[in-house]
């Protein structure tokens, strides 16, 4: 068998290459001399937002992981019982007496508090004595608040959390209402 030759590439310049042949196919033109202006800034632009990405990745990975110091929570991070300035509050009238949860929900609104849902006490009967509950705070903040500017002992408040409830606390007024120190007026 006889042997046979690999074609490579002709450095001559040789014209006469057809439009198909792989000589032809082969030629580049040199853009060597030729520089394109809006690729050059577009290239320095991308080099740009490469390294600020960079910058930005390493200041962040080292304010947050490698501080070595625990930072504490922001004020809008902390979960905290509301304060009387803010705190949503419910007052119910489990007495049976028109107008009287509506008098003491002013008497709470003029110290701060904020009563969303001041309505009669749905439990059917009338209460025999005077409620709060506390919703938010185990230890009872918001429901020992109203305890105080109401007069009552701190018997008087109990803290039953109630997450379909949006409110900080309730305040069911029962038949004991007349031994409420504080009246509203």
């Amino acid at each position: 068998m006889p042997k046979q030759r690999m074609a490579t590439p002709s450095r001559s310049k040789n014209t006469s290459a057809s439009a198909g042949s792989p000589r032809a196919m082969a030629k580049r033109t040199s853009t060597k001399g030729s520089f394109n202006l809006k690729n050059g800034f577009l290239s320095i632009a991308l080099w740009g937002l490469g390294i600020i990405n960079v910058l930005l990745i390493v200041s962040f990975v080292s304010k947050h992981f490698l501080s070595g110091t625990e930072r504490p929570m922001s004020a809008e991070t902390r979960t905290e019982a509301p304060t009387a300035e803010n705190a949503k509050i419910e007052v119910l009238n489990g007495c049976g007496v028109s107008g009287l949860a509506r008098k003491y929900a002013d008497l709470l609104k003029a110290q701060g508090f904020d009563p969303v849902n001041v309505t009669n006490y749905e439990g059917g009967a009338s209460v025999p004595r005077t409620y709060i509950y506390d919703r938010r705070s185990k230890e009872m903040e918001n429901g020992l608040k109203i305890a105080k500017i109401l007069g009552l002992p701190d018997e008087y408040v109990v803290y039953q959390a109630s997450p379909e409830r949006l409110v900080a606390a309730t305040l069911i007024i029962g038949e004991d209402y007349k031994q409420i120190p504080v009246k509203p007026k």
